[in-house]
């Protein structure tokens, strides 16, 4: 299992990434867009937006070339 012959693990990746990618795109679109003006949730918008949208490269990755799975269990 997750290797590059393991067709049902990759749709579901790539299946997670793109909401991944969307939801990541959207904050960071807000957190750009808006002003902070010391707001502490700003923050936390821009740094959820980035692990979201490195999250859903790293299934879309994965769904692709079948290599680097983020559930693969050999560190």
């Amino acid at each position: 299992m997750w290797d590059e012959d393991d067709h049902f693990g990759r749709w579901v990746q790539f299946l997670c990434a793109i909401p991944l990618l969307a939801l990541g795109a959207a904050l960071e679109y807000y957190w750009w867009q808006t002003p902070s003006y010391g707001y502490y949730g700003h923050g936390v918008y821009g740094a959820g937006g980035l692990s979201m949208l490195v999250l859903g490269i790293r299934c879309l990755w994965y769904a692709v070339t079948g290599r680097d799975n983020v559930n693969r269990d050999d560190f």
